[in-house]
């Protein structure tokens, strides 16, 4: 059961994983990482319009072995009333 360290980046700050967790494989981890930016994604888009959500998967020896990226991107078309 590979020890798995998951990093994540929205464009303001940065959490770099110093424990890591045990999972069964790297699927597993990439299960976990879509999720969670799923979940950061949506946590977020109140606060702006254009976003980048980025995730790292790192192995023990310090490798990136997946990564991934959510952008939210919205714009308003001519007047925005209704």
């Amino acid at each position: 059961m590979p020890r798995l360290y998951f990093d994540f980046n929205d464009g303001r700050s940065r959490f770099v994983d110093e424990e890591g967790i045990d999972l069964p494989d790297v699927e597993a981890g990439r299960a976990e990482v879509l999720q969670t930016l799923a979940e950061i994604a949506k946590d977020a888009l109140p606060k702006s319009d254009q976003q980048a959500f980025t995730a790292s998967i790192r192995n023990s020896s310090g490798k990136t072995v997946y990564s991934a990226k959510v952008t939210v991107a919205g714009a308003w078309h001519g007047s925005h009333q209704v």
